[in-house]
């Protein structure tokens, strides 16, 4: 999958650096739904999962990525897209995004959640697509807004971060909704 700056591509064997260098950061799992990894142990499991997934053809529901600038070379983070509810109609898939600090601010992940939500309604077939953030993460919120998304609602105290539960936001956008040229302007 690509996008105007971005290289797409599912992990391979030799990728579990990659995925780690995402998970084990503190500031970019300050506002995630999970605790980052003190230890490569704690990784490994999740890591085999998604190379087994990766060989999934058949009734596959979730998609991870390793995101990468054009040529290929330079890791930006990663992404993933999974199908919550699927039926002959549509259905609801749910997209993520980590980047890694240095490329914050460059519109990296508003880029990622549109190729995201394009590949959900475009290859997936779903009707809706949503996503989830801290509601102290602005940023992400900002993110799905220039998307196309619109606020759901907002879940009291159900993210523990920190000693503390914080509050979650969701946004979506319907097929219906969706306007890819107009989603590449923001």
């Amino acid at each position: 999958m690509r996008s105007d700056r971005l290289y797409f591509r599912e992990f391979g064997e030799d990728d579990f650096s990659l995925l780690y260098s995402i998970f084990s950061n503190e500031a970019i799992m300050k506002y995630a739904f999970m605790d980052k990894v003190d230890s490569e142990e704690d990784l490994a499991p999740y890591f085999q999962n998604i190379l087994k997934n990766n060989g999934t053809t058949d009734n596959r529901f979730i998609f991870e990525y390793a995101v990468f600038d054009q040529t290929g070379r330079q890791f930006i983070g990663f992404a993933d897209a999974g199908i919550v509810k699927k039926n002959r109609d549509g259905g609801s898939a749910e997209i993520g995004y980590f980047l890694h600090p240095e490329f914050w601010g460059n519109g990296y992940a508003t880029e990622i959640a549109n190729c995201l939500i394009g590949f959900c309604f475009d290859q997936l077939g779903v009707h809706r697509v949503f996503a989830r953030c801290n509601a102290n993460n602005t940023n992400s919120e900002k993110v799905m807004i220039k998307t196309g998304m619109r606020r759901e609602g907002e879940f009291r105290k159900v993210r523990y971060k920190n000693g503390g539960w914080d509050n979650e936001l969701q946004y979506s956008v319907l097929v219906e909704e969706w306007n890819p040229t107009r989603a590449k302007r923001n």
